[in-house]
């Protein structure tokens, strides 16, 4: 469309964004290489990954393109909701401090209050609800003064 006041042409669209398939792909690699940095159990990955089938699981952790093309819509905001923390936790601690903060009960700084209580972090994404989840990746994210 033309831009009558700069006289320049823009295109109608602009194709900024990645496919489904794309970021599925990204998004499983780097949950698993998450898992790995936390040192979760495969039955931890399997739980923050919504429980997936034993095959299904192995089959997204190999990068099947048809388990990883063909992940759901609660699988796709899990992995972005823990992608998300990590990424936060990145930038408040180094990546031992990231691991000992998901993995205590240390009480929370004062003035600032957890969702889930004083229990670990991590137990509380372990319960197996996208919610624990979202309560953390809320919290650190405020944290790091996101929105």
């Amino acid at each position: 469309m033309a831009n009558p006041l700069l006289g320049e042409v823009f295109p109608e669209t602009v194709e900024a964004s990645f496919s489904r398939d794309e970021e599925s792909e990204a998004l499983v690699k780097a949950f698993f290489q998450i898992a790995e940095r936390w040192g979760l159990s495969v039955d931890e990955t399997r739980t923050l990954l919504g429980s997936p089938g034993r095959s299904r699981f192995y089959d997204l952790r190999k990068g099947s393109p048809g388990a990883v093309h063909g992940i759901s819509d609660d699988e796709m905001d899990r992995l972005a909701y823990l992608t998300g923390i990590y990424y936060a936790l990145g930038i408040l601690f180094s990546e031992q401090n990231s691991l000992l903060w998901l993995r205590n009960a240390a009480l929370p700084q004062a003035g600032h209050t957890r969702p889930w209580g004083t229990e670990p972090p991590l137990v509380h994404m372990l319960r197996g609800k996208i919610e624990g989840l979202i309560d953390v990746y809320r919290y650190v994210n405020g944290l790091r003064g996101g929105l």
